[in-house]
């Protein structure tokens, strides 16, 4: 795909987040409140109204990316040559039902209710969905089974094994994802656009890779479509957010993430392209550890950004200095690219 391609699809996106927003957060804002009112009210204040179905703007803003993606490959013979329009849409489906996953959890959320599916069985549904997606990339005749290793180690052949362990990092990564954004889903304790921040900066050094090799085309408009939904997502989800970003959007955007790197050739991607997403769960996850071996807290929050934000820095300021730690990782993840090239 040409740059103007590119430019033209995340424009698309980027004007229906904007416009779609208008439309869609007064109705989300109706399943949380029980009242419509198309007013959005001042964009840099928050009344309590705000709902959590960021998810659903987003996958609106990957739809009209992904058609105008298709349709170029359309306009050049390109589907049934180097594009296969079936992994596009499979990667897309997917999306839609993780989208629709989240969604559930977070109306449940917005009406104060303290039920829904258990943490074990949301695991088990997003592991299914992404090998659902695995079986039928490997139906398309992507049939690969090993893993791409750095420093010229070559592949690690996984054999049978490959589609249950990369669903099964999959899974792992999508929860890093929802931490990161809100713990337990309650979004006091987030900070409002840094983890679609985070995850749009890695889908925009995929998107830079792959078009500097001009390899994987699938995986190109991928990476870009969740990079120009995630930027349609942030003119009403960065701080003070009109519509959070939610399980919803979390599940949606990060699995475009898996099978963008699964169609890339790079899984390992998911462990080296991510690190501030990483570390600010792994942050969590050694909270929970301590706390519970010890019963002491080893950060003032639950996170690495809401520690940050008890110690006394602005929302702002986190999100800056978590994009200028993805932004190295992301300079790792143009080199992995070019460098898997070699291996094509």
């Amino acid at each position: 795909m040409t740059v103007t391609v590119l430019s033209l699809v995340i424009g698309s996106e980027l004007v229906m987040g904007f416009i779609s927003g208008r439309v869609l957060i007064p109705y989300l804002r109706k399943l949380k409140t029980g009242r419509y009112d198309p007013y959005i009210g001042d964009r840099f204040a928050q009344d309590g109204s705000e709902p959590r179905l960021g998810g659903a703007l987003i996958l609106v803003c990957m739809l009209v990316g992904t058609l105008t993606g298709t349709a170029w490959f359309a306009s050049r013979n390109d589907i049934s040559g180097r594009a296969d329009i079936r992994l596009i849409i499979t990667v897309f489906t997917a999306c839609g039902i993780m989208c629709a996953l989240g969604a559930y959890e977070d109306i449940l959320r917005d009406k104060g209710a303290n039920v829904g599916l258990k943490p074990s069985y949301k695991h088990i549904l997003r592991f299914a969905v992404i090998l659902g997606a695995l079986v039928l990339f490997r139906l398309f005749g992507l049939r690969e089974s090993a893993v791409l290793l750095p420093f010229h180690w070559g592949y690690l052949e996984l054999g049978i094994l490959y589609m249950p362990v990369t669903a099964l990092a999959g899974t792992v990564f999508l929860s890093a994802v929802t931490v990161c954004d809100c713990p337990a889903g309650k979004t006091e304790l987030g900070v409002d656009g840094l983890c679609p921040t985070l995850l749009m900066i890695m889908l925009m050094s995929i998107t830079a890779g792959l078009t500097v090799t001009d390899i994987h085309p699938e995986a190109q408009l991928v990476a870009c479509v969740g990079m120009g939904a995630a930027g349609g997502y942030l003119f009403w989800g960065l701080c003070p957010s009109k519509i959070f970003f939610g399980e919803s959007g979390a599940l949606t955007l990060g699995t475009a993430v898996i099978l963008g790197c699964v169609l890339a050739r790079t899984e390992l991607l998911l462990l080296i392209g991510a690190g501030a997403v990483l570390i600010d769960a792994f942050c969590a996850l050694l909270q929970y550890v301590v706390f519970r071996a010890r019963k002491k807290l080893l950060f003032k929050g639950y996170t690495l950004h809401e520690h940050l934000e008890k110690i006394g820095f602005g929302k702002y300021k986190i999100i800056g200095l978590g994009a200028a730690a993805q932004a190295l990782f992301a300079a790792a993840v143009i080199m992995f690219i070019v460098y898997s090239g070699k291996f094509l």
